[in-house]
């Protein structure tokens, strides 16, 4: 059956070819762009500008789409081509199609396009697009949308048929206090894939992913009395950094659907029985989610950890007794609930004689409940320099308890410790200043030849002189600025992550090649948007959490960044965005190379922010 419908679509196709003219003449050419399915357009949906080139099917210069942030999201293009065969004359044409999703409520106007096509500057027409509500163009009356309820032509997915929830734990926090958010898609039609076309920005959030790895588990559930196969599509735990009123924006979503297709050709080469299927790309948005935040009250305990749930802290050393001048390792964990992530480092209120260097930082949290839970440990070492019984002071944070809606001080209890060795100074036997006596007997003088040198040569004129006369001031110079350099570290935030922002970057993007191979993708591109955001945080010292994307171009091109180079870190972190809440299916080619492009971008980062 299949070899005679290709042996009869091949003999069609050789006939509309040997009908066409041996020559045909030069066509005028022209353009106009118009909107599919219609200018009403509901909020979420995908809506077509069309730009149809008459009379060419090449195109010189494509024209410059215009900015439509404010209502709609751009999702990609195509391109289509067609030719008809009319009285002998022979026409062709060429369409750009510009695909869109609405995302807010007005009237909007797309101003005219400007292109170059058959050696000729063309025009289009303004067009006026229109958003309306969700259900909104079926109540309109306007063009095909002016249909009853529920009947809709075949191969059409309806508001009720597909569309994304969006459910927070809870809806009233205080400022700090974790909570979970939950997207479910529902569906009454066959969706073979989906995929992300806009994730909110977090402004005022610090955001946590713990969308569980793999696929969604589907299952079968009642809503409004009709079925639904629903999933949860992505899960996170989202803090809130400043109280009053705050608003998550939408999550933006294109779903490959599976419909029956309603075709008056059907019948044609027993298309009805072999292609009675195809697929069809709908947009969804969820709804924007509202909370309100609570400030902390006053009162705070200093130092406060910032956290709001419960904690607890705990401190041990390696061993209990060491020697001067030897390291020991003083541990301590913080764990409980809440975003144990932004616990701050304890300060140690040591002894003086005590050098202590910046800590080794690990951190493990998940999520519980309606909130995350976890710990987070900070490893010192510390070096005495006096022997004696010393003690490491207890170490303390504070806390708000919202179940008992008052602070707190988790506490771990101060640790003996056994220095033994030597007081600082010299060997016994000598005082500051005395004298040792060698030997005792007379110094055997050396005979020979004496050796003679020119009057006129001084020992101040030799360039050896003034090398080992220099070498001193060169040590002292070198010691002064190490030591300023280890200070730095130590008391300036801000120089401390700048000098360690390349060796920290190199690490994380060494930890995203080895998760690389057999790592789920979306764990491996959550890494690599760490790599990134981590380094520029580093270089411009700010703090990653709740960092926007917007703010980043805005910092780093005052920082002296290349705009090519911010055009480049915009794409990568759009790219880990979707990759990272996409099903599995990115193959380890594909990882490999986004990861050498994301190690080009950190050097260029690197190179340009120093």
């Amino acid at each position: 059956m299949m070899r005679s419908v290709t042996r009869m679509r091949s003999l069609v196709l050789t006939g509309l070819l040997a009908a066409l003219p041996a020559g045909t003449s030069a066509q005028d050419v022209s353009a106009r762009a118009f909107i599919t399915p219609g200018n009403l357009v509901e909020v979420g949906r995908t809506f077509i500008l069309n730009v149809e080139i008459t009379g060419t099917q090449s195109l010189t210069r494509e024209p410059q789409m215009p900015d439509v942030g404010a209502y709609a999201q751009y999702l990609g293009s195509g391109t289509q081509s067609s030719m008809q065969i009319n009285n002998g004359r022979t026409t062709v044409s060429l369409t750009i199609q510009y695909r869109f999703q609405a995302l807010a409520e007005g009237t909007f106007q797309i101003p005219e396009l400007n292109l170059l096509a058959g050696g000729q500057v063309l025009l289009t027409k303004p067009i006026q697009v229109r958003v309306v509500a969700v259900g909104a163009a079926t109540q309109s009356g306007a063009g095909s949308a002016a249909r009853p309820s529920g009947e809709r032509q075949t191969g059409e997915v309806g508001p009720e048929d597909l569309f994304v929830t969006v459910s927070p734990s809870k809806t009233r926090v205080h400022d700090g206090e974790p909570l979970v958010v939950e997207y479910r898609i529902w569906t009454r039609v066959d969706v073979t894939s989906y995929t992300f076309t806009s994730l909110p920005e977090s402004r005022g959030f610090w955001v946590e992913d713990i969308t569980p790895a793999g696929g969604p588990e589907v299952e079968q559930l009642t809503r409004n009395g009709q079925q639904y196969a629903s999933a949860v599509i992505r899960r996170i735990a989202i803090v809130p950094t400043g109280s009053g009123e705050r608003t998550l924006e939408p999550l933006g979503l294109e779903a490959q659907v599976r419909v029956r297709r309603n075709d008056p050709r059907d019948g044609i080469f027993g298309r009805s029985g072999l292609f009675g299927t195809s697929t069809v790309p709908t947009t969804v948005l969820s709804e924007t989610l509202t909370l309100q935040v609570d400030p902390l009250p006053p009162g705070r305990p200093e130092p406060f950890s910032g956290v709001v749930g419960s904690l607890s802290v705990a401190t041990s050393l390696d061993r209990d007794s060491v020697a001067t001048n030897e390291a020991v390792t003083l541990t301590v964990r913080v764990s409980g609930s809440g975003n144990i992530r932004t616990v701050p480092a304890p300060t140690l209120a040591v002894a003086t004689d005590f050098e202590v260097f910046p800590p080794e930082i690990s951190e493990s949290v998940s999520a519980s409940g309606s909130g995350l839970a976890g710990s987070k440990t900070f490893e010192f070492v510390l070096i005495p320099r006096a022997p004696g019984l010393r003690e490491i002071p207890a170490v303390q944070m504070g806390y708000f308890d919202q179940g008992a809606n008052a602070y707190r001080t988790a506490t771990a209890a101060a640790l003996p410790l056994t220095v033994t060795g030597q007081a600082p100074g010299g060997p016994p036997g000598l005082t500051r200043g005395g004298v040792s006596q060698l030997r005792e007997d007379i110094r055997f003088i050396h005979l020979g030849s004496a050796s003679l040198r020119p009057a006129s040569n001084f020992l101040f004129q030799g360039a050896a002189f003034w090398m080992f006369s220099l070498l001193p001031l060169a040590g002292i110079a070198g010691a002064t600025a190490l030591r300023r350099h280890r200070d730095l570290l130590e008391g300036d935030v801000a120089y401390a992550r700048g000098r360690r922002a390349n060796k920290v970057a190199k690490k994380r993007l060494a930890e995203a090649r080895r998760l690389a191979a057999d790592a789920d993708a979306r764990v491996f591109y959550a890494e690599v948007d760490r790599a990134l955001r981590g380094l520029i945080g580093d270089r411009l010292n700010l703090a990653e959490a709740g960092l926007k994307t917007t703010d980043l171009e805005t910092r780093l091109v005052k920082k002296g960044a290349a705009s090519d180079t911010v055009s480049e870190l915009k794409t990568c972190l759009d790219h880990c965005d979707r990759q990272r809440f996409a099903p599995p299916g990115t193959d380890s080619e594909e990882k490999a190379r986004f990861l050498d492009r994301a190690g080009e971008l950190m050097a260029a980062l690197d190179r340009e922010l120093k």
